[in-house]
């Protein structure tokens, strides 16, 4: 009978990630074990960057044209507000689009063809 390994070579785990590392050594830069936490951590904060600057920026744009357009044409705050509006839901349209993907955007379906049903290599 086989005789059991003994435990100078470390447990089983270790020996299958050496014996792993020798047959191919770049195999351990792409596991994700070690670090999936990580990275989650790191896209979760990403989205909140990315979701609070469309806000932002949709707003400064909108409080920016609305102001230019007040002092050109010489009223007060009507385009002010109405852009600020309008660049407030430009921002919220676009964080809906981060937070749900490309779900707005029209896909071409399974078969190759578009919605409108034509095909798109034609």
């Amino acid at each position: 009978m086989a005789d059991a390994p003994s435990d100078e070579n470390g447990s089983f785990d270790e020996r299958l990630k050496r014996a792993r590392k020798k047959l191919d050594p770049r195999a351990e830069e792409f596991s994700t074990k070690s670090t999936e936490e990580d990275t989650s951590t790191y896209a979760s904060f990403g989205v909140a960057i990315r979701v609070g600057t469309e806000l932002v920026a949709g707003l400064a744009v909108g409080v920016a044209l609305g102001y230019a357009l007040d002092r050109w044409l010489g009223y007060r705050v009507l385009f002010l507000l109405l852009f600020a509006l309008l660049g407030f839901g430009a921002g919220m349209m676009n964080v809906w689009r981060v937070l749900n993907g490309p779900g707005m955007v029209p896909e071409p379906k399974d078969d190759g063809r578009s919605q409108r049903g034509s095909r798109i290599d034609d």
